[in-house]
């Protein structure tokens, strides 16, 4: 076992960090004030090969292992989570999942704009009510002769508003429940689709989310992707790199809190000395440090896990609990040492606090990653 990073891997490591500082930073501030994400971000990303590490050549990524893409992961989100999951989030889950179920014509037709930077594309489920519980999916799909009917409503979905392609799933029998549920991928010009900005968030405001609308839209029967009844076990994979991403992501964001505490109580005068040196300040500095390496490891660990083939359901649920509950606290932590200038957005500490509250969210809840272990401990269902 060697825990020592690869020459290439750090490498990837100064390029992301650098990108992050030189590109997502200066005009971080300004964006989260109005809520709005730069989409040209993504097109410098696939410039840099930084856009699809792990998305295989053949379709344009750079086909590297789960390691050196959560490391690559970690370094961007230094600057914004928000911002690199929205920049991202197209060959994170919905590209990988198109790279599981789809024909290799499909593949070749979606998968190489999305990892040139030259189209943007989303992965949309949830609903009003569905979330967690994908059984609930209620945006419907009737077979019309040559095509589909689509009707339903997706929300908080990333990049929604200003997706060329989405990649959906819907309800053909509700008789049937999750067999009845079907992956479609459509197009942004397709008549009886819109979309609408998710304005008024409290968190993930440098990045993009939207409501997607579909009104008795045609679809032609070719553009499902694999078999119906399939559509959850084959977006799995899809969702497993997303909590890969939100793990190491998490690990970034943190890491960034714990820098600009360090460097804030350094400097920070009261009482006659930096507040770095007393020793309450101290004791926080050393827990966010050690829960910040425990999450980089475990996050490490699993992206290992998932490049050699080898089954991680309850290890992917470890990482991404942890690092994420792990990221909201460095980051609530951080704010307070920096008192009321934590709260402003002068200091960074701010903005990773607000993007920590939907990463503990997305990808799903601490809670439902603490079921997924203890069912895989026990050996003993948690859903019925």
């Amino acid at each position: 076992m060697d825990f020592e990073l690869t020459e290439e891997q750090r490498m990837f490591q100064d390029m992301a960090r650098k990108f992050a500082e030189q590109e997502i930073l200066p005009s971080l501030k300004e964006n989260e004030r109005q809520e709005k994400f730069d989409p040209s971000i993504i097109k410098k990303l696939a410039a840099q090969g930084l856009l699809a590490p792990h998305i295989p050549q053949e379709y344009g990524g750079l086909g590297l292992d789960y390691v050196t893409s959560a490391i690559i992961w970690e370094s961007l989100c230094m600057a914004s989570l928000s911002v690199t999951q929205a920049a991202a989030s197209g060959p994170i889950q919905p590209v990988t999942n198109l790279l599981d179920a789809g024909t290799e014509e499909q593949k070749q037709k979606f998968i190489p704009p999305v990892c040139k930077g030259e189209s943007i594309m989303c992965g949309a489920v949830v609903e009003p009510n569905a979330g967690s519980d994908s059984s609930m999916i209620e945006t419907s799909a009737v077979h019309s002769g040559n095509h589909w009917i689509i009707n339903g409503t997706k929300i908080f979905i990333t990049n929604g508003e200003i997706a060329d392609v989405v990649l959906f799933i819907a309800q053909t029998d509700k008789s049937k429940g999750l067999k009845g549920l079907a992956t479609f991928i459509v197009e942004k010009d397709t008549p009886g689709l819109s979309s609408t900005p998710q304005k008024g968030k409290i968190s993930w405001r440098g990045g993009s989310e939207g409501t997607l609308r579909f009104t008795d839209m045609e679809l032609p029967l070719e553009n499902q992707i694999g078999e119906t009844g399939r559509a959850l076990r084959n977006a799995l994979r899809g969702i497993d790199t997303a909590r890969l991403f939100l793990a190491a992501g998490s690990v970034g964001l943190a890491q960034s809190c714990l820098e600009a505490s360090i460097n804030y109580a350094k400097q920070r005068v009261q009482f006659g000395k930096p507040i770095g040196g007393h020793q309450l300040i101290q004791k926080i500095i050393a827990e966010m440090a050690t829960k910040i390496e425990a999450a980089r490891w475990l996050t490490y660990r699993v992206a290992d896990l998932k490049s050699r083939g080898i089954r991680h359901i309850k290890e992917m649920s470890y990482a991404k609990y942890f690092a994420t509950e792990t990221a909201l606290w460095v980051a609530s932590q951080a704010v307070k040492i920096h008192g009321s200038f934590g709260t402003i957005d002068d200091y960074p500490v701010g903005h990773h606090y607000q993007d920590a509250i939907t990463a503990t969210i997305l990808g799903g809840t601490a809670q439902m990653h603490q079921l997924t272990i203890g069912q895989q401990l026990l050996e003993i269902a948690a859903f019925r």
